[in-house]
């Protein structure tokens, strides 16, 4: 991570009245659960188009009113099993410094606890990030230093497009999010010890900056999407068959899986359901797996024999 997080910039008289007329209002966005959504690694000019492809709703058309600085627009949302995925598109025709862009999450639904987002008293957020930054929130604390563990890049970081690069911070015209949901706050023994920095289904969230005179989106109330009824195997409902999904068998066999799991596993593994699995997966180490499963079955018959 490039870009560290720094305190708040307050906020104007005039910038908190706007703010305080403006962001009162709580929307409620549907659930909806996706795998269409891809962050990074789109070609060129594509970057948001499975956006707008994939039905995905919005949620919340912000007006224009942060003009010469970042200007909120419409925002998204959708999860799947492992991320949370938020698209904001901006009013600004032109690309500008994403540096200051923000996500704050409320994520007991209590705006009495956590840091009160630019003063106003509309939500009060645990778990935070500056573009890709993850960081803790407290009352009256804008960051509390404390190490985020998890997701792909083992710091709790989203991956976000546009990106930091070696020239400076991000910029465009609109900003992505994948966040995982498997972060965790390292929170002091004398504080509860570790705990996941989304500790419930329900969130409220806003995407905010503090820049010009600041621009905040609706809080808006998101709760996780459970996957649709997915393929025989996928046991970790991340719409994929692959060696998690085994792993998980082998710690719940004798329990929650018998031999009939293991089979439905064996037979969908790197099928048409997990053509993109199949392509990213070496074939040594999917043979490897494959006979590591029909040895498990030869045991579990001559067991049961």
């Amino acid at each position: 991570m490039h870009n560290l997080v720094r305190p708040a910039a307050a906020v104007t008289f005039l910038a908190a009245g706007v703010l305080a007329a403006t962001a009162c209002a709580q929307v409620v966005a549907p659930s909806t659960f996706t795998t269409a959504i891809h962050v990074q690694g789109e070609a060129a000019g594509t970057e948001y188009a499975d956006w707008a492809a994939s039905g995905i709703p919005i949620v919340d058309m912000d007006p224009a009113d942060n003009v010469g600085d970042i200007d909120i627009a419409n925002i998204q949302i959708a999860n799947d099993a492992d991320f949370i995925y938020i698209y904001a598109s901006l009013h600004n025709t032109s690309s500008i410094s994403l540096a200051s862009i923000y996500l704050g999450f409320d994520t007991d639904q209590d705006k009495a606890t956590g840091f009160d987002v630019l003063q106003i008293g509309e939500i009060g957020s645990e778990f935070a990030y500056q573009n890709d930054f993850p960081f803790a929130q407290y009352t009256g604390l804008f960051n509390l230093n404390l190490s985020i563990t998890g997701g792909p890049l083992s710091n709790g970081g989203a991956l976000i497009y546009p990106y930091w690069t070696e020239a400076g911070p991000p910029s465009g015209v609109g900003m992505e999010w994948a966040i995982p949901l498997k972060a965790v706050i390292q929170y002091p023994p004398a504080l509860g010890g570790p705990k996941p920095a989304f500790p419930n289904p329900s969130f409220n969230f806003v995407i905010y900056t503090d820049q010009g005179l600041a621009d905040i989106s609706q809080v808006i109330s998101y709760t996780l999407a459970q996957p649709p009824a997915g393929t025989p195997g996928d046991f970790d409902a991340d719409n994929d068959v692959d060696g998690e999904d085994f792993l998980i068998w082998q710690r719940g066999f004798g329990g929650a899986y018998d031999a009939n799991d293991l089979a439905d596993w064996k037979a969908h593994f790197g099928g048409a359901a997990t053509a993109s699995l199949a392509a990213s997966v070496p074939e040594p180490t999917a043979a490897a797996l494959v006979a590591i499963a029909c040895a498990a079955m030869a045991h579990v018959r001559r067991r049961n024999a």
